[in-house]
């Protein structure tokens, strides 16, 4: 994640409270206060979309777009920052969030489209993104990762295109509802 000056604010004050906290209380606290509360404002920032309800899943899990119609599918499974909240953004009509174990999406027309992905909490330098060309009935799944860097992750973009393997990719994942 990338020290923004928010970030680096929010970052200072949890310092100064777990200073005073150390102070107060011996051992290590002085630490992990900062940390925790820093980890905690963090998740604070996840704006997800709504919960899908079992009915919208299904249909989803079933990988055949309305006639005309083409999907784009992204979702996350991985563990590293799987709590924090990455941004997808599909032109400039699509727009949500997910976290590890979610999944979104989009009936799109066919033709070109650029998906975006940053994470909440990082910089707009960080945000990555990916363009996917579909003919019509086509669907496309793009499987979120993240690259670690020093100090911020960027999103990495794995395309799959056989509906066969993208639907046992999303398996036991929850859709989520564009905002």
């Amino acid at each position: 994640m990338k020290m923004t000056p928010q970030n680096i604010a929010i970052f200072v004050g949890a310092l100064l409270i777990g200073g005073f906290l150390g102070f107060q209380y011996s051992g290590f606290a002085w630490l992990l206060v900062p940390l925790i509360i820093f980890v905690v404002v963090i998740l604070l920032r996840n704006k997800s979309g709504e919960k899908a309800d079992s009915e919208e899943t299904a249909e989803a899990m079933k990988m055949i777009p309305a006639t005309g119609k083409a999907r784009i599918y992204v979702m996350r499974k991985g563990f590293v920052t799987g709590q924090q909240g990455m941004n997808i953004t599909i032109g400039n009509q699509w727009n949500s969030q997910i976290r590890s174990k979610y999944f979104l999406m989009a009936e799109v027309e066919p033709g070109a489209h650029e998906i975006t992905a940053q994470m909440s909490s990082g910089s707009k330098s960080a945000a990555v993104s990916h363009e996917v060309t579909l003919a019509e009935s086509e669907i496309a799944l793009l499987d979120m990762k993240i690259n670690m860097g020093a100090l911020q992750g960027k999103p990495d973009f794995t395309e799959i295109r056989d509906a066969r393997e993208a639907n046992g990719m999303l398996s036991g994942l929850k859709l989520v509802r564009w905002k």
